[in-house]
């Protein structure tokens, strides 16, 4: 074999041993698969916040109720003639002690030992007692209780005097009895001025008779179509009767 055969043999043999290798490489051998690039991750956008509601107004709370004082009275109620105590009997204020202040306020009635307890305000000045609704006693005393601004106490003991009653003959100026009229009769106290009012009628002879009316020193004045009457210093003594005798009227004004 000539020198030049030599050459393109050995250059067939190169050509067919890399065509071999070529094919291991690219057909029998595995092909790794190519990863796709990482794909970024993505966040999401967060939604901006909702509007929160404006806070409400400050608010000032309204001012306490301020506490309104009271006066706690213990009052007993007892007769004036022995110190018994009465039951029954009811404890009132009034600006005033007479009869024609109507209570401001009124409690329980005493009990069997003549004793009450009675809570009122302490907003006016008043006249504290005891009141007997049957007019078969009158207060013989009272007591003046003062306005405060803070609570307070008291306690005391009211006698109960027996009701007097009152009689008159009542004469017209002719000199003839004021039989069957209406008459109005009003006592005044000393001191404290018109006291305790009330109304009868005469009878047929022109008697007239007041009963449970309070006992004591008063001014009495009376009434009545046919005329009227004044006598000073009339003492009516408690659980009796007074009697003014005749009395000529005056002519009515």
């Amino acid at each position: 074999m000539s020198p030049r055969e030599r050459v393109i043999r050995g250059l067939l043999a190169a050509g067919v041993i890399a065509l071999a290798m070529c094919v291991y490489v690219f057909i029998l051998q595995p092909v790794k698969p190519v990863s796709a690039p990482p794909t970024p991750a993505t966040t999401e956008a967060t939604p901006p916040a909702a509007p929160q509601p404006a806070p409400p107004p400050a608010t000032t709370p309204p001012p306490a109720e301020k506490h309104a004082p009271t006066v706690t009275a213990t009052l007993k109620a007892v007769s004036l003639s022995d110190a018994k105590p009465l039951a029954g009997m009811v404890p009132i204020i009034t600006l005033e002690p007479n009869a024609f202040d109507a209570p401001l306020a009124h409690g329980a009635p005493t009990d069997a030992n003549g004793v009450t307890k009675f809570v009122f305000p302490a907003d006016h000045k008043v006249c504290l007692r005891v009141w007997d609704t049957k007019l078969d006693y009158f207060p013989n005393n009272y007591f003046d209780v003062m306005a405060g601004e803070e609570d307070s106490a008291t306690e005391g003991t009211i006698a109960m005097a027996r009701a007097a009653s009152l009689h008159a003959l009542l004469v017209r100026p002719d000199n003839t009895p004021a039989a069957d009229e209406t008459v109005h009769m009003m006592m005044f106290h000393p001191k404290r001025g018109p006291w305790w009012p009330a109304e009868a009628k005469t009878d047929s002879g022109g008697v007239v008779s007041f009963n449970k009316v309070p006992p004591g020193m008063f001014t009495v004045q009376m009434e009545c179509p046919s005329g009227r009457m004044r006598a000073e210093n009339v003492t009516l003594l408690p659980g009796e009767a007074g009697d003014l005798g005749p009395i000529t009227l005056a002519p009515a004004q």
